[in-house]
């Protein structure tokens, strides 16, 4: 029967080759990796291929992005997010259990996909097709239950953990390359047309500020260099790559490590920082160039344009000049979302589809024809505000609270998470990549959102082993009443 049935597969198979349809010989191919990636790998098939999809996304970004297959409109994650909801679906109905833990996170998550769900068929019906691409970015989200099925196998979580370590290494370097050399890679490195790597800066800045941490974090552990110099290069790209939002992402990780008084790292990050400073300051006394022209310089200029809100400023660093209009842009076009759902749709928001630029067109491109193609106000909280109003920023605002939360205790539990996996450096890169997010169009599209959702699930699973073998060890380190002798003095 199963010869039978492959002959006929074949045929038809083959004949959709012939005449030019890739769509069944696609579906085949998949499903044959998909059935011979656990014997192969030893591992879920979907969390192998859960893993290859996080380099992609981490290394190749927009471009890998983009990329399908001739005749079959799936990009890489919708195709992976509809594999593993069918696979995770399949192992919870054998293994009797849901793809859900019930903790804060896991409520917030679902309750904010469920209140996109709500409003999606309404929002479809007068915006069509436009409606779908919007609500991309909640349907990424499923990634966090997803990661959180892989992380309880220990096979699956370091394989993703390690994908994410390769993702992050290789980042930095690839985006200075594409940035010197992008001629080369959309000519000679493409697919079908579609190039395998398009870097797009604020969302690769937010990947190296993620990267930073969690090298620093497996240096503090073990003292190998290695680790330290891995997350050097990526202090170094991600000051290269000239995106602010990355270098505000970076502080925001340092901060943590200061509340968290996670001295090792600290330390870590401060001998980074001052060797980074020694060779700025070397390069600067060695060039016979004016000290404006100095990459030490230019640093000083791009770190201060962040406050320059009212462009009174004046730099005498090149490409930098428009760094106090980049700030009137994002502000203008905040206030002009604010002010629109406010007075339209406070609770609800102005829904999927809407276009949240055409009230910021007619305010600051007034008197310009040009075509305008950026959908969200490079702040996602903001987008999530005009998409969903109060009633999705309030459950946002929420999960990041509990984010806050759940990372005060990883860092607490340090001592416990330097011996087991480590929870710490997911949480200090999920917030790195959502702080990035807040300065660019990151989590509306899939080379963020993917990554972050990943990060935030594997996070969240891995802190609750971390909670129990801290329950364990404080278990055995009080003994019980029953477990002590009691010696009696014996009377002569």
């Amino acid at each position: 029967m199963i010869v039978a049935a492959s002959l006929v597969g074949a045929l038809v198979i083959g004949w959709d080759v012939a005449h030019g349809s890739l769509f069944l010989p696609s579906v085949a191919v998949v499903a044959l990796l998909l059935g011979l990636a656990p014997q192969l790998v030893g591992m879920w098939a979907d969390a192998f291929f859960g893993g290859i999809l996080m380099v992609g996304y981490l290394v190749g970004n927009r471009g890998f992005a983009q990329l399908n297959a001739p005749g079959i409109p799936l990009l890489p994650g919708e195709a992976m997010l509809g594999i593993a909801l069918a696979l995770v679906a399949w192992r919870s109905a054998r293994l009797r259990s849901l793809p859900f833990r019930r903790d804060v996170i896991n409520w917030l998550v679902l309750m904010w996909i469920i209140i996109g769900a709500a409003r999606i068929p309404f929002d479809f019906r007068q915006h069509g097709f436009v409606a779908v691409r919007d609500f991309a970015m909640i349907y990424y989200a499923l990634f966090f239950f997803i990661a959180q099925v892989w992380a309880t196998q220990t096979v699956e979580r370091r394989w993703l953990q390690n994908c994410l370590a390769l993702g992050f290494a290789l980042c930095g370097p690839v985006f200075y390359v594409f940035d010197q050399r992008q001629e080369w890679f959309t000519s000679n490195l493409a697919i079908a047309g579609v190039p395998l790597i398009f870097v797009k800066s604020d969302v690769a800045g937010g990947f190296m500020a993620a990267a930073i941490p969690w090298f620093v974090y497996r240096y503090a552990n073990n003292r190998r260099l290695g680790w330290l110099a891995l997350a050097g290069l990526a202090l170094a790209c991600a000051i290269a790559c000239n995106s602010r939002a990355a270098v505000v992402a970076f502080l925001v990780g340092v901060l943590w490590l200061i509340v968290l008084r996670s001295w090792r790292m600290l330390g870590g990050i401060a001998v980074l920082i001052v060797a980074g400073c020694l060779a700025l300051g070397a390069h600067a006394i060695a060039d016979r160039r004016p000290f404006t022209a100095t990459p030490l310089y230019r640093l000083y200029e791009s770190a201060t344009s962040v406050a320059d809100f009212g462009g009174t400023r004046r730099y005498l660093t090149a490409n930098l000049a428009d760094k106090p209009d980049n700030n009137q842009f994002r502000l203008v076009w905040w206030r002009a979302v604010i002010d629109e759902t406010w007075t339209s749709s406070l609770w609800l928001g102005l829904g999927f589809g809407r276009d949240l630029a055409a009230e910021f067109l007619r305010i600051y491109y007034a008197d310009a024809n040009e075509e305008f193609s950026a959908r969200s106000p490079h702040n996602f909280l903001l987008t999530v505000f005009g998409r969903m109003g109060l009633l999705g920023v309030s459950v946002v605002l929420a999960l990041l609270g509990a984010m806050a939360f759940m990372t005060w205790q990883a860092g607490r539990r340090l001592p416990v998470a330097a011996r087991t996996t480590g929870s710490l450096p997911l949480w200090l890169a999920a917030w790195a990549v959502l702080t990035s997010a807040c300065f660019g169009v990151v989590l509306e599209g899939p080379m963020g959102a993917v990554v972050f959702w990943t990060l935030l699930g594997l996070a969240n699973a891995t802190a609750k082993g971390e909670t129990a073998i801290a329950q364990e060890e404080s278990t055995e380190e009080t003994p019980s009443p029953s477990s002590v002798q009691v010696v009696h003095p014996v009377r002569c």
